[in-house]
């Protein structure tokens, strides 16, 4: 009976252990799939930053040039851009946590959480 209950624990041993090796890997791995999503968004994030950061830069010269135009003063028409992007930055601090901190961590969280539908 005792050689019974030997080879039972034994077996289930390794079936015990390969199962905690399995379940390791699959934490690493969904580790691994979270974290690259949530690179992988932070990066398209930054990229799209910058290009906005140069095509504002390139409107604001453009908005300079052309009420330099209709003032007929290059040093009004560079005030004024100048004035336009303070007021859009004062606006951009005032409200942060809303305009950028709440949706883009919402949309990190979601990101991170989304099971895809095909499995791994």
């Amino acid at each position: 009976m005792e050689k019974n209950f030997t080879g039972f624990y034994q077996e289930n041993k390794a079936l015990l252990s390969e199962y905690i090796d399995v379940r390791i890997s699959l934490f690493k791995l969904q580790g691994i799939r979270a974290i690259s999503r949530t690179m992988s968004l932070l990066i398209v994030v930054i990229l799209v930053g910058i290009l906005g950061m140069f095509t504002m830069l390139f409107l604001g010269f453009a908005f300079a040039w052309w009420l330099s135009d209709k003032t007929g003063s290059t040093v009004i028409g560079f005030a004024g851009a100048g004035a336009l992007f303070a007021l859009i930055m004062v606006v951009s601090i005032l409200f942060r946590k809303s305009l950028f901190q709440s949706p883009l961590t919402r949309i990190i969280i979601r990101e991170s959480m989304h099971e895809p539908e095909d499995s791994i």
